[in-house]
């Protein structure tokens, strides 16, 4: 089944209003694209524009999709993961409220219980922040 037809909220354990993701766009063996439509009543839009934690969450939360839709297609329980560390952050611009950002992250590596990853928030063809993750699988 393609990724962009399972409903987000069977991939992840976030809900509204802290749901950071309203499609995974594609996955592939190492990564995945997620895509967020910035609505004016999102928790995190301040001032005009998408705050840089809420970034943090959507890269977040594609891999929580991405973990969750391999889960899916094999039949197994979607775990819940934790950010266990955020490194490299480089915030290179905020999108505006209302506007759609794009995800993409690739798993780096995956060693006793966490998982590595690099992801990038994109708005058209720009960068807008780009970091590595460490995530800490959950039960």
């Amino acid at each position: 089944m393609d990724p962009s037809e399972y409903e987000i909220t069977a991939l992840i354990p976030q809900r509204r209003p802290m749901q950071m993701i309203d499609r995974l766009v594609s996955v592939s063996e190492s990564g995945a694209k997620g895509c967020l439509f910035i609505k004016e009543d999102n928790v995190f839009a301040l001032r005009g524009n998408l705050s840089e934690s809420a970034l943090i969450e959507f890269i977040a939360q594609t891999a929580a999709a991405y973990t969750g839709y391999n889960s899916a297609v094999n039949n197994t329980p979607v775990k819940e993961g934790y950010i266990g560390a955020v490194k490299n952050l480089i915030v290179h611009d905020l999108p505006p409220v209302p506007s759609e950002i794009r995800s993409e992250i690739e798993v780096v590596n995956e060693i006793v219980g966490f998982t590595i990853i690099t992801g990038k928030v994109y708005l058209g063809n720009k960068i807008l922040a780009e970091c590595e993750m460490r995530i800490l699988a959950g039960n």
